[in-house]
C-alpha cells in the first residue's frame, strides 16, 4: 500500500467533546476531500440515532455494527477525512485496520474541558448516552473519567496525539496538515500507552526540533560519537532547547558500562530534571548507550531514536530493547525501555560504508524471512537497486525498512519482553551472537548474522524444518547483497562454547534456537548444549 500522505485517509479519534467533528470539516477542507462522521453515517444506514441504537439494543450491539461500517467505509479508495466514534477504537481489530489504511490521529483534552464542551452542545442530553447523565452532573464527571481511564491505552496507539484544549480548530486542523506526510510514513508500534512511531522518510530528521516542542522536553541531551557529530549537529541545530552533548568513541567497543557513566555523568552535571529527552543520533551503539541511560537516568527519561546506520533503523532503534556487552558476552546487561520517537532519515545511508551497508542487509532478510513469501520476493526482486543505495533507489530502500519495521513492530505489540513470538526475532543469533563475539567483533553484527542464519538454517533442515532448497535460497539472498556466509576460519572452540552457554536464550543446559523452513515458517527449537557444540564442529569442516 502507497505511503504517500495523498493516497492515506485521515482518521480522528478521541473521546467525546475532543473536537473531532469540528476539527474534521476543516482539515478535509484544507485537504481537498470529503468528510465523514462515523455517527453519522450509521444513523443514515440504520435509520436511528446513536442514542436511539444503545438505548433499543445495546452497547454491545451498537459497537458490532459501529465495527461493520467502519470496515466498509475505511476500505473505500477515495482518501477522506473521518470523525470516528469515542469508543471505535476501542475494538483491536478496527484499530489495526485504520492504522494500516491511514493516519490515525487521536484528539484529546482534559477531563473538565470535555465535560464543559459537552455541556455546552444542545444535543448532549440525548446524544451522550454512556454519560448517564448532563455533562454537567458529578455522576456524568465520574462516568466520563472511566471511560477515559479505560479507553487510554487504545487512544494511545495512534500516528499522533493532540490536545486541542489550548488551540483553535483551524490551528489543529493545520498541524495536522503539516505533520501528514511524515506521520503517513510512519510505523506505529502498538503497546499501549507506551506506543510510539517510527517514521521511515527522506528527510525525517529534519522534523527533529519540532518533535522535541511537541513532547515538551525541557532539556535535552544528544549522544552521538565521532562518525556522526557533523550529521548530529545539523540535525540538532534548530533544537529550541538546551541541548548538551556527550560523544562517544564509535564502534563496538564503546558498548560499556564505562558509555552509560558517561552519559550520566554530562547529564547529571547539566542538573537535568525529569521533563528531559535523550535523543541518540548515531548506530546500533549509540541507540543502545542512549537508551539505557534513559531507562536508567532518575529512574526513567523519555528517549528518541534517530538511526543512522541501516542496521540500527530495521532492529536496534525500534522495539525498546538496550544492552551492553560484557566479557561473557553480547548484550548481556540492559533493559526495555521503549522510545518516544524513532525517525528513520534514509538520506543518512548515502554516505555510510559499503560494509555497514552490506551488513545491515542481513537483518532486513531476517525480519522477511520472518514475515513470508512476498516480503523475501520484493527483496529478491529489488536486490540490485537496494544494493546499489543511489538517490534514484531511495523509494525501494525506503519500502524494504518499512516491510522489517512493520514486521518487528508486529511482534513487538504481541510480545514486548521477549516471553513467547518475539524470540522468533532472533533468528540467526544465537550462533550469530557467539560468532560475534568470538571473532573478538572483527565481525560486524550483520556480517555474524549473515553466517548465523545459514546456521540456523541447517539446524532447521538437520531437524527436518527446513528443505535443502530452503537453505539454498537464504544463502543465495544473502550472497546477492555481497555477505559472506562462509562459517569463519579460525574461531576458538572453547571460546565460541564459552559464548554460547551464556547466551540469554539458554535455560537449564539447552538453548532454544529458532527455526526456519520456507519464507513464514518459524519456530523454536531446544537442543542440548553438547549437540549444539557438535554441530558447530560440523559447521566448521564444511
Amino acid at each position: 500500500m502507497s505511503t504517500s500522505a495523498t493516497s492515506r485517509h485521515v482518521f480522528l479519534s478521541g473521546p467525546m467533546g475532543a473536537g473531532k467533528s469540528t476539527v474534521g470539516p476543516r482539515l478535509a477542507a484544507l485537504l481537498g476531500r470529503s468528510f465523514v462522521d462515523l455517527d453519522a453515517a450509521i444513523a443514515t444506514e440504520t435509520g436511528l440515532h446513536v442514542a436511539e441504537i444503545f438505548r433499543s439494543k445495546g452497547e454491545a450491539t451498537f459497537r458490532r455494527l459501529e465495527a461493520d461500517v467502519a470496515r466498509r467505509l475505511i476500505g473505500h479508495d477515495v482518501p477522506s477525512v473521518f470523525a470516528l466514534g469515542g469508543g471505535t477504537v476501542e475494538d483491536a481489530d478496527t484499530r489495526a485496520r485504520l492504522l494500516d489504511r491511514g493516519v490515525l490521529i487521536t484528539l484529546s483534552a482534559p477531563l473538565d474541558t470535555l465535560l464543559d464542551r459537552a455541556a455546552r452542545d444542545p444535543s448532549s442530553p440525548v446524544s451522550r448516552p454512556l454519560l448517564g447523565a448532563h455533562p454537567g452532573d458529578p455522576q456524568a464527571r465520574e462516568a466520563l473519567a472511566r471511560i477515559l481511564e479505560r479507553r487510554a491505552p487504545a487512544y494511545a496507539e495512534a500516528h499522533r496525539v493532540i490536545d486541542t484544549a489550548s488551540a483553535t480548530p483551524d490551528e489543529i486542523a493545520r498541524t495536522i496538515a503539516s505533520s501528514l506526510d511524515h506521520d503517513a510514513r510512519s510505523v506505529v508500534v502498538r503497546l499501549g500507552a507506551r506506543s510510539h512511531r517510527v517514521v521511515i522518510a527522506d528527510g525525517a530528521a529534519s522534523s527533529l526540533a519540532n518533535e522535541l516542542e511537541v513532547l515538551d522536553a525541557s532539556s535535552v541531551v544528544v549522544v552521538t560519537d565521532a562518525n556522526v557529530r557533523e550529521l548530529a549537529e545539523r540535525w540538532a541545530a534548530p533544537i529550541q532547547r538546551s541541548v548538551t552533548w556527550v560523544e562517544l568513541p564509535a564502534g563496538e567497543a564503546a558498548k560499556t558500562i564505562h558509555s552509560i557513566e558517561r552519559i550520566w555523568d554530562v547529564a547529571l552535571a547539566a542538573r537535568i530534571d525529569r521533563g528531559a529527552v535523550v535523543v541518540a543520533i548515531g548506530g546500533g551503539v549509540v541507540g543502545d548507550m542512549a537508551g539505557f541511560a534513559a531507562a536508567t537516568l532518575l529512574r526513567g527519561l523519555r528517549v528518541v531514536q534517530v538511526p543512522t546506520t541501516l542496521l540500527a533503523m530495521v532492529d536496534s532503534s525500534v522495539g525498546g530493547k538496550t544492552g551492553i556487552d560484557r566479557a561473557q558476552g553480547k548484550n548481556l546487561v540492559g533493559a526495555f525501555h521503549q522510545p518516544s520517537l524513532v525517525l528513520c532519515d534514509v538520506s543518512a545511508l548515502e554516505t555510510l560504508p559499503v560494509r555497514e551497508l552490506r551488513a545491515g542487509w542481513a537483518e532486513v532478510v531476517k525480519t522477511a524471512w520472518i514475515e513470508g513469501e512476498g516480503d523475501v520476493a520484493a527483496l529478491e526482486a529489488a536486490v540490485e537497486t537496494l544494493r546499489a543505495n543511489a538517490p534514484e533507489g531511495r523509494g525501494a530502500i525506503e519500502a524494504a525498512i518499512r516491510r522489517a519495521v512493520r514486521t518487528k513492530a508486529r511482534i513487538v505489540a504481541m510480545d514486548e519482553n521477549e516471553r513467547g513470538p518475539r524470540r522468533w526475532l532472533n533468528l540467526g543469533h544465537t550462533y550469530g551472537h557467539a560468532i560475534e563475539a568470538a571473532s573478538g567483533y572483527a565481525l560486524v553484527h550483520g556480517e555474524a548474522i549473515a553466517v548465523g542464519l545459514v546456521a540456523a538454517m541447517r539446524l532447521s533442515e538437520r531437524s527436518g524444518r527446513a528443505s535443502a532448497a530452503d537453505v539454498a535460497r537464504m544463502r543465495s539472498l544473502l550472497g546477492s547483497f555481497g555477505l559472506d556466509v562462509r562459517w569463519p576460519a579460525g574461531l576458538d572452540r572453547a571460546a565460541l562454547a564459552s559464548f554460547l552457554s551464556v547466551d540469554k536464550k539458554s535455560e537449564q543446559g539447552q538453548l532454544r534456537f529458532v527455526t526456519a523452513g520456507s519464507p513464514g515458517q518459524v519456530g523454536t527449537l531446544a537442543i542440548e548444549g553438547d549437540r549444539v557444540l557438535a554441530f558447530v564442529d560440523e559447521l566448521s569442516s564444511a
